[in-house]
């Protein structure tokens, strides 16, 4: 994975105005992520009307951390900084519908099947006051989500496959104490009613570095992506509320 994203921001800075300076940053780690909050699916070309959202722990089954590799790329010229993260996690379990799912009678016991994939890329302008940089610029957040949910019998099943890149307003504040560097990033959008689905979207990210050596770095960080959103998709209406969050810990190389 980090392969590509360097590949692929090696290929972008050569569009880049030439600045005073030019650093690469790659790092590699492991990250526990896991998903969190509800979800209403109505039947094929009914209405949400009074479809209860369902639970992913409970009703769902899922929820539990899962763990993934993780990667990121840097590629800094001095004001414009690019940067391309990502990981990816699946899971499955059991759970117990508390309501009607799509097609899928309330009262049933189900079996859920997760595969979610994540990849960040922002584009910030970075303003330097001291040992603190401000950098306002652009995201764009590419999110996989694929979900099959079946009653344990096997006679229904529900298939949720949602992929989308959603670009958002995005501000990152470091602060570089030598030995110690802090990082905090976010990014957020609302969205009107397009192709009849609307929603709001942020993600948020914080973590720390350790450096020992000017090249060699040690980190550990949090994040948060939360996707609300409601509409219809392939004729069918629904209600999400998702979470996706989670730690991280690795290394890394800066040159």
């Amino acid at each position: 994975m980090t392969r590509m994203l360097l590949a692929a921001l090696v290929a972008g800075s050569l569009s880049l105005p030439s600045c005073y300076q030019f650093q690469v940053t790659a790092q590699g780690g492991y990250t526990q992520m896991a998903i969190g909050g509800d979800m209403a699916l109505a039947p094929t070309g009914g209405t949400i009307g009074t479809t209860v959202n369902q639970d992913f722990e409970s009703a769902l089954g899922l929820g539990d951390d899962q763990g993934s590799p993780w990667a990121r790329v840097q590629i800094d010229t001095g004001v414009p900084v690019l940067t391309a993260s990502g990981f990816m996690f699946s899971e499955d379990g059991q759970g117990h519908l508390n309501a009607s799912f799509g097609g899928i009678s309330g009262g049933t016991d189900v079996f859920s099947e997760l595969d979610f994939t994540n990849a960040k890329i922002s584009y910030g302008f970075q303003i330097e006051v001291g040992p603190v940089s401000v950098s306002p610029g652009l995201a764009v957040d590419l999110f996989d989500l694929q979900m099959r949910v079946q009653d344990v019998a096997g006679f229904a099943s529900e298939d949720v496959d949602v992929m989308a890149p959603v670009p958002m307003a995005f501000l990152r504040l470091e602060a570089d104490l030598g030995v110690v560097g802090l990082l905090l990033e976010g990014g957020y959008i609302e969205t009107p009613t397009i192709q009849d689905a609307k929603g709001t979207f942020w993600d948020v990210e914080a973590m720390l570095e350790v450096r020992p050596t000017s090249v060699l770095h040690l980190f550990a960080g949090y994040r948060v992506l939360n996707l609300e959103g409601e509409g219809e998709v392939d004729d069918q209406a629904f209600d999400a509320q998702i979470d996706i969050s989670g730690w991280v810990i690795g290394g890394g190389v800066r040159f």
